[in-house]
């Protein structure tokens, strides 16, 4: 049984880290060949660049990486279609531009008798925008009239799956995302090494906030509550670490208002690989306060926060709850006052704090690659 998974490949961003994870784990295995995007949408659209510049081209030892397709070239579409190799051709769909190159490549392969199956990251895209969401949803149409399997990563993406595309069932299963490690090899830096490096005192509560930042993200809310937050706990400060991808004056008017200035810590750019231990080393917990829609997958920076073992509070929305063992600290979704009194008693006790990296260190450990691919591939046994 040879295999091809479709999607994207280091030093690109977007989904670069669960492809390099899940090839590398399958490759082990069985044998695979990775054909990569060479870009999933215009740079112009793309803040901060479409290549991690930071990173080396990474490979994987017996797996051929193929960078053949472009997001506006339609020929070099068809070229990955007639290229795939494997007896299954399996795509990652979490874009509206990826899902235009798919909506060839599956009909090519089933033309050529191979074995199709998808992968859905996200089952609506990251904003209400009508004409996105339109394009999308006729794009999905067109991918999955051409599907024979379809895999999401959780019970609420499956349950959405079925609503939105009366699918067959029985036809869709679920393996969980894994952990994220950054590609670089980690150093081990100290709390203490890390927030010099970053020029946070060592005395502050460190809230981290991480990662491109979006509207449902919740950023706002976190801000809201921040003053409140300071009455009960010395030396708070919130950490955000990320570009903004929409305009970022209507988080500094939050700040202004509420005199926020002296318990922020503002790096407003994309983080690059070799700098992403810093930002969770120095954490003392991290926090993923998203709001409900149109958010509904997993979130690649809660799988990076267990492979650091960090705390996490979360919202209870998509798979993010899966991330946190004790779900006294999943949060009600724009629920202020329930945010506050979460965020509260985690600092206020550190034993709470070390109980929930402990959580961390357990589900990344029980959130293998090695589990993901022996799942998935029990899977592709289903259809070969």
């Amino acid at each position: 049984m040879k295999i091809t998974l479709i999607g994207t490949f280091p030093p690109m961003k977007a989904l670069s880290p669960y492809c390099f994870h899940l090839a590398e784990a399958l490759s082990k295995k069985i044998s695979l060949e990775f054909i990569s995007l060479k870009n999933s949408l215009p740079d112009s659209l793309y803040t901060g660049g479409m290549i991690e510049k930071t990173n080396k081209v990474y490979n994987i030892e017996n797996v051929q990486i193929k960078p053949i397709i472009n997001w506006w070239n339609p020929f070099s579409w068809i070229k990955a279609g007639l290229a795939v190799k494997g007896d299954i051709i399996h795509i990652q769909n979490w874009a509206l531009y990826t899902n235009l190159s798919y909506c060839f490549i599956f009909p090519i392969a089933k033309i050529r008798g191979k074995k199709r199956i998808v992968t859905i990251h996200n089952i609506t895209p990251h904003t209400n925008d009508f004409l996105t969401k339109f394009i999308d949803k006729l794009l999905n149409k067109i991918i999955f009239s051409f599907t024979d399997i379809y895999i999401t990563h959780n019970q609420r993406n499956k349950e959405k799956l079925l609503k939105i595309y009366k699918l067959d069932e029985k036809k869709i299963f679920i393996t969980t995302h894994g952990t994220v490690f950054p590609y670089q090899k980690l150093k081990g830096f100290s709390k203490q090494e890390s927030r010099k490096f970053l020029n946070i005192d060592n005395e502050k509560k460190v809230i981290l906030f991480f990662g491109y930042i979006w509207t449902y993200k919740g950023l706002d809310n976190v801000l809201k509550i921040l003053n409140e937050i300071n009455k009960k706990i010395k030396n708070v400060v919130l950490l955000i670490a990320g570009q903004p991808l929409k305009d970022w004056s209507k988080y500094e008017k939050i700040i202004k208002e509420n005199n926020l200035e002296d318990l922020i810590i503002k790096k407003l750019n994309y983080i690059p690989d070799t700098e992403v231990e810093y930002y969770f080393s120095c954490a003392d917990f991290v926090l993923l306060p998203y709001n409900q829609s149109p958010f509904d997958t997993h979130g690649g920076v809660g799988a990076l926060a267990l492979a650091f073992g960090k705390p996490m509070i979360v919202t209870d929305v998509g798979g993010l709850p899966e991330y946190t063992k004790d779900k006294r600290f999943v949060a009600h979704p724009n629920d202020l006052k329930d945010l506050t009194i979460k965020i509260i008693n985690v600092l206020d006790d550190e034993k709470l704090l070390d109980k929930l990296s402990k959580d961390s260190i357990e589900l990344s450990s029980e959130l293998s690659w090695d589990k993901i691919a022996d799942k998935t591939i029990e899977i592709y046994k289903k259809i070969i």
